[in-house]
């Protein structure tokens, strides 16, 4: 009789005694023999699991099944051939029956050429895809279990910003300052757009490939940088340190949902955006630090608009609402609520002032957020070593793809460029205030969408008080 022989074994099976392809091999070998049988073909499926048919081997062996290339099938064991029941049952019915070719397995001692061997596949084949719902759930309760831990789970895709550790994250300096920035551009009203176009006209600093509006968008929808795991619609508190505070990413998210629906009924393009309000996300209590949000009075005159501190009556805003959201710790704060034509107005007449006389705020701005010197001094010294090693590279290589090598150096080089600009004094984002400053001359004369985008181009943020307003400048 001439047999076919099939062996097959998962990633997670080859280490384990007996199911080896050698192992399996050898002893089917030594059982045709023993039966005086010819071997006609063997059939390895080397590290595929037996979930499936989507396997090289065993579909080659379908195809000479058909063909009429051999009398029998013999595999080590009955799960080696599936651990699918429906596959199990197709493969032995509708392939070797239907083409009288028996199957016999050595380990359960059966062939389907009895009855008693048909009955017996047809049970085992029922507590072979059992064993691989028992393993896929002791799997999934396992992911489960790590997720709650705190562990991570995404070993390949790291999210940019962290490095792994084990099971969790470290962070990386250097790119989880540039994560922070993308979040507070986007916090202050710029568009994911503007947000990618400034990272790559900066030379995509920490970053191999230029970035694109799906990757920033990626960054602004990542749970993971509040320092929590998510598995399958459920987040845990994670071992990683965030790079987000909680607050930040849940305003993140209102605004990327207001924005897209806003965007939808004008153009039905989500990505671009135009805040509502001229000082929509500008706003900060002088006292608390809260972003302030708007609120809405009915008079009989109609509506009127006023910005309130989310964290001045606690009892009004429990219930949610987006005035809960920008809410910061002390409650009770004792800022009361400013009009909003009163605010606009103010802020209108300091950018008129300003316009005037630019030089006059320059000196006084030191708000500006801190440089981290010792993480771009460490990726300064990293970019260095890989500089040298392209050059040891040129000098040992006789096949090197010279082209290439270009192209890596001159992208070291501009990344080199970007970190040292941060270092040193610039003069860019003076340049660029007095330029918009001299479009605001005038300012009170322009529509409203002018006025706004000149105020969202030169306003970093405004402190709000009691009495009065304190203006940071884009500087």
């Amino acid at each position: 009789m001439s047999v076919a022989i099939y062996v097959r074994v998962s990633t997670l099976e080859q280490a384990e005694s007996g199911y080896s392809i050698g192992e399996q091999t050898e002893k089917l070998k030594s059982y045709c023999k023993i039966k005086d049988w010819d071997i006609a073909k063997i059939y390895t499926d080397p590290g595929y699991s037996g979930s499936s048919l989507d396997r090289p081997a065993i579909q080659a062996l379908i195809s000479d099944c058909k063909a009429g290339f051999f009398d029998a099938v013999l595999v080590y064991k009955l799960d080696r051939l599936s651990r699918s029941q429906k596959d199990t049952l197709y493969l032995i019915e509708d392939v070797f029956n239907a083409n009288n070719i028996h199957f016999m397995s050595l380990s359960e001692n059966f062939d389907t050429s009895t009855p008693f061997g048909k009955a017996m596949i047809g049970l085992l084949s029922v507590f072979a895809q059992l064993e691989r719902e028992q393993i896929k759930e002791r799997m999934q309760m396992g992911k489960l279990g790590r997720a709650k831990a705190g562990k991570i789970s995404a070993w390949a895709n790291v999210p940019f910003g962290y490095v792994k550790n084990k099971d969790t994250y470290d962070i990386d300096p250097l790119r989880s300052g540039i994560v922070k920035r993308i979040y507070k551009d986007y916090l202050s009203g710029k568009s994911i757009t503007r947000i990618m176009q400034d990272l790559n006209q900066e030379g995509h600093i920490g970053k191999d490939a230029l970035w694109s509006y799906r990757t920033v968008r990626q960054v602004l929808d990542n749970e993971t940088y509040t320092g929590r795991t998510k598995y399958r619609g459920q987040v845990f508190n994670g071992l990683h340190k965030s790079i987000i505070t909680k607050d930040d990413w849940d305003e993140v998210q209102r605004l990327l949902k207001i924005r897209q629906l806003d965007q939808a009924k004008k153009s039905n393009n989500p990505r671009p955006f135009q805040a509502r309000y001229m000082l929509s996300g500008l706003l900060k209590c002088a006292y608390c630090g809260s972003t302030l949000a708007i609120a809405k009075s009915h008079t009989k005159d109609g509506p009127l608009w006023r910005y309130v501190c989310p964290s001045h009556n606690v009892r009004k805003y429990r219930n949610g609402g987006s005035a809960a959201h920008y809410r910061i710790a002390p409650i009770n704060c004792k800022f009361k609520f400013k009009y909003m034509s009163e605010l606009e107005s103010a802020v209108i007449h300091e950018v008129k002032k300003i316009a005037l006389n630019p030089s006059a705020v320059i000196s006084s701005q030191d708000d500006q957020p801190e440089i981290d010197k010792a993480a771009i001094k460490a990726q300064l010294k990293k970019i260095k070593r890989q500089q040298d090693k392209l050059v040891d590279l040129y000098l040992l290589s006789d096949d090197l793809d010279v082209d290439q090598l270009h192209k890596r150096a001159d992208q070291l080089k501009e990344q080199a460029a970007a970190l040292r600009a941060q270092l040193k004094p610039s003069d860019k984002n003076l340049e660029s205030f007095k330029k918009t400053v001299k479009d605001a001359k005038e300012i009170e004369k322009l529509d409203y969408e002018h006025q706004k985008t000149i105020v969202k181009m030169l306003i970093d943020h405004v402190n709000v008080g009691n009495d009065g307003i304190n203006i940071f400048w884009k500087i």
